[in-house]
């Protein structure tokens, strides 16, 4: 008896149909559906089968659709509870026998949940980070059994390795940081299941190991021709950097020296990955100076195109990051918005750590 299927109520007949006496066709489903439900599969004979159909007066093709249905039940039914042995596969076959279902839809029965049930297979094979020799001979049993072209398999288990790979890199997201420990990881992880990282997880991972270097390791410390005070060491230069500030005026008379009226900036959120991006809007904006930023240890310093201005980093209150730069909020005078090409999160993150009262 197959536990796939469980007996159903006949559907009792209708005054006319007694009459007749006729049988609700429906029932030649049902006591079917019974059948495989009471008794084990190969004890189920060709003789029941021709009993229900002369009963119901009915041929096989009038329901076919059902009996197929019956034959997805119980592969299904094999395949989540690992029964696809010698036993299942011939339960299996004598079922198409009794049903006398044509090639093509056992073929297509086979290759739709098949599929199925070799990608979960894959999917619990791999949830550690690695496959053994074990599950590897499971996969390829099952792809035998169901009669999964190689080409599919191949494909559906590659998926499901760049899949795992990628969630193992989505889950640093919550805290946009990725140590030596967790990169070995990655690594291992990538070279177990013989894949690699998208060009998008690369770049996430790039990020989010260097916003880890950035708050636990030696600051970097660059050579400039500008220059500094005794003691003072460069951490961060930036070349093409534009300097603005908000100015609480409507009047427009140069284009060029206002960003845009009501431009919007996606802030970044340098904590967690996953806080949707929010927008912010900005009043009419005053260009001040284009030129070349740097940070040390004692100032922000921006070199223009006019003149050479520097903020000390004990009259900087916070630091906001935005997708195009990042808005110094001071002690006094106007905020500083600086728009960069690049590199606009690993500044400000510098920034953060030089602002710490703990930091040598």
């Amino acid at each position: 008896m197959s536990t796939a299927f469980e007996s159903r109520p006949m559907i009792a007949q209708s005054f006319m149909q007694r009459l007749l006496r006729q049988h609700p066709a429906e029932n030649a489903v049902i006591e079917l559906n019974n059948l495989l439900a009471t008794q084990s599969i190969q004890s189920i004979t060709s003789a029941d089968i021709a009993a229900i159909k002369q009963r119901y007066n009915l041929s096989l093709s009038q329901f076919m659709l059902n009996l197929e249905e019956f034959y997805a039940v119980h592969l299904n039914y094999q395949l989540a509870n690992q029964l696809l042995s010698n036993e299942g596969l011939a339960d299996l076959a004598h079922l198409r026998t009794l049903f006398q279902l044509p090639v093509q839809s056992v073929e297509m029965l086979h290759a739709r949940i098949g599929e199925i049930a070799y990608r979960q297979r894959a999917e619990k094979a791999i949830r550690d980070g690695q496959i053994t020799a074990d599950d590897k001979m499971a996969l390829v049993g099952l792809q035998e059994a169901v009669s999964l072209p190689s080409e599919l398999a191949d494909t559906i288990y590659r998926e499901v390795c760049q899949a795992h790979l990628n969630q193992f890199v989505q889950a640093f997201g919550v805290d946009a940081r990725i140590t030596p420990d967790e990169d070995q990881r990655l690594q291992a992880i990538s070279k177990n299941l013989g894949v690699k990282l998208s060009a998008e997880s690369k770049q996430t991972v790039k990020r989010f190991k260097q916003y880890w270097a950035i708050e636990n390791t030696s600051l970097p410390i660059i050579e400039v021709t500008t220059s500094l005070q005794k003691l003072e060491q460069c951490h961060f230069q930036a070349e093409g950097v534009q300097w603005y500030e908000e100015r609480a005026t409507a009047r427009r008379t140069n284009y060029d020296d206002h960003y845009e009226q009501h431009k919007s900036f996606d802030v970044v959120d340098l904590q967690s990955n996953d806080t949707s991006v929010q927008k912010e809007r900005f009043n009419i904006i005053k260009r001040i100076n284009t030129g070349d930023l740097y940070l040390t240890n004692k100032r922000l310093i921006f070199e223009g195109q006019e003149k050479t201005t520097s903020v000390k980093l004990n009259t900087i209150v916070s630091v906001k990051t935005y997708k195009q730069g990042i808005l110094v909020d001071k002690l006094t005078g106007k905020n500083m918005l600086l728009l960069m090409n690049s590199d606009a999160d690993s500044l400000a993150l510098l920034i953060q750590r030089l602002l710490r009262p703990t930091f040598p």
